[in-house]
């Protein structure tokens, strides 16, 4: 029954999860500076489409877009500061 309840949440936690892998492949082969320009750029877009998706589409969709928005926002930080820590 669990699994059927996480069902509609899969796509949300995968595009995270993806989205902070591929941040982390990236940390390793840029410098902190770059990184954190990246990830600042991609947190604007992210804010940007959380802001577009409640005024612009709004109802049921812009709430989904806003959590998929939100998952790949954290995916961003997630994967920024795993590849930061590590980097060191």
């Amino acid at each position: 029954m669990d699994a059927l309840m996480l069902e509609g949440w899969t796509p949300i936690l995968l595009i995270g999860i993806v989205v902070a892998i591929v941040i982390f492949f990236i940390s390793r082969k840029i410098s902190k500076k770059a990184l954190f320009l990246i990830s600042i750029v991609l947190s604007l877009v992210c804010v940007g489409i959380v802001f577009y998706s409640r005024e612009v589409i709004g109802g049921w969709d812009g709430i989904g877009l806003a959590f998929v928005t939100f998952s790949g926002l954290i995916g961003i930080w997630v994967g920024t500061i795993s590849g930061v820590s590590i980097k060191k």
